[in-house]
């Protein structure tokens, strides 16, 4: 029984060695799948700043275009 008693023993501590070192890995995960949410974020913000700016250069080409049709001496 004693012998027992001590494997079980050991089975517990490597147990909760392994949670712990379980443990310490979500914490990592859940780091880098935070700083990849917010590099999302700041990249979607990015993308909709350049999708305003390429709007706002094709009305001023369209309107360049209309006017060189015109013959407007720019």
């Amino acid at each position: 029984m004693t012998g027992d008693t001590f494997a079980m023993s050991q089975e517990i501590v490597e147990l909760q060695t392994r949670v712990a070192e379980l443990s310490v890995a979500l914490e990592r995960v859940t780091e880098q799948r935070d700083n990849a949410v917010d590099a999302a974020e700041s990249l979607h913000t990015e993308l909709e700043v350049t999708k305003n700016h390429l709007r706002e250069a094709h009305a001023t080409v369209s309107r360049l275009r209309v006017y060189i049709a015109q013959g407007v001496e720019l």
